[in-house]
């Protein structure tokens, strides 16, 4: 199946509506948080490093009510309620998957890097992203096929020619203290082989940073589809390359995902793939 032009215009319009709503509650909620941090209701799902506020989930149940009552036959899968019955019952190649707060912790220490992430699949395939940072303004958009936007204006990745010359940024999984499979010698090794490494906390304004030419590559293992599948869209029609760390197309599947301007792509796969070996 492919979708018209039109069709998927109106898709990504309406996404676009639902995050800057769900956008307002987290612009609100900081505000709160930045005003008295001791008062704001953190729990946390598995360790320390992974807090969950009850703004995530106010953001997602806005998100889920507004995507239900646009698209009432598409499946829904959040961060906090995971997969959500369908309102038919029906089965649907559509897919959404949300982050109501990618970047909880920044959000929760009033550190103003934070996004609310909508991607929709086609049969696992991304083809609808939208990311936006209220604080900052900005609102990535992006459909298959259509290009990818900030704030209204076409974005390109950059064309930095090697890695050596790279700005790269990556993430660290929530299992960081209890596993030896921690990022911990892949962000050495990229450290010693590119430009400068970043690691600022939200999985998906580093891939929009990509797109926009702020960063020239993204790598990070144990990664959600909600974390990337919006991401993965705008990257991919800002002119830049996405993959699992084996070059491929299962970054779902794997949890797993390379992101560049595309110049230096293979030279970040060959960097991964070496430090496994030796590990």
């Amino acid at each position: 199946m492919t979708l018209s032009t039109a069709a998927l215009l109106q898709i990504l319009e309406q996404a676009i509506t639902i995050a800057r709503g769900a956008g307002e509650l987290l612009r609100e909620g900081y505000a709160a948080v930045t005003q008295a941090r001791e008062q704001l209701e953190v729990d946390y799902k598995l360790a320390d490093v992974d807090p969950v506020t009850s703004y995530d989930r106010q953001s997602e149940d806005y998100i889920v009510n507004a995507l239900r009552a646009a698209f009432p036959e598409h499946a829904i899968v959040g961060e906090e309620g995971g997969a959500y019955a369908m309102m038919n019952g029906h089965r649907t190649p559509f897919t959404w998957q949300v982050d109501p707060l990618d970047g909880t912790v920044n959000f929760a220490h009033g550190f103003p890097v934070f996004a609310v992430s909508l991607g929709l699949l086609y049969e696992d395939r991304p083809i609808v992203g939208v990311v936006y940072n209220p604080v900052l303004e900005e609102l990535y958009a992006a459909a298959e096929g259509l290009g990818a936007t900030l704030n209204g204006k076409p974005i390109r990745a950059s064309t930095t020619p090697t890695l050596a010359r790279a700005l790269l940024n990556t993430g660290f999984p929530y299992d960081v203290r209890t596993s030896d499979e921690n990022n911990f010698a892949l962000f050495t090794r990229f450290h010693k082989e590119a430009q400068a490494v970043r690691r600022v906390g939200s999985a998906a304004l580093d891939l929009c940073w990509v797109a926009c030419g702020r960063m020239d590559g993204y790598w990070e293992l144990k990664i959600k589809p909600h974390d990337i599948a919006a991401g993965v869209v705008i990257v991919r029609e800002a002119g830049g390359r996405v993959t699992d760390f084996q070059g491929g197309d299962q970054m779902f599947a794997r949890g797993e995902v390379v992101a560049s301007n595309g110049w230096i792509h293979e030279a970040m796969l060959q960097v991964i793939a070496s430090e496994r070996v030796r590990a």
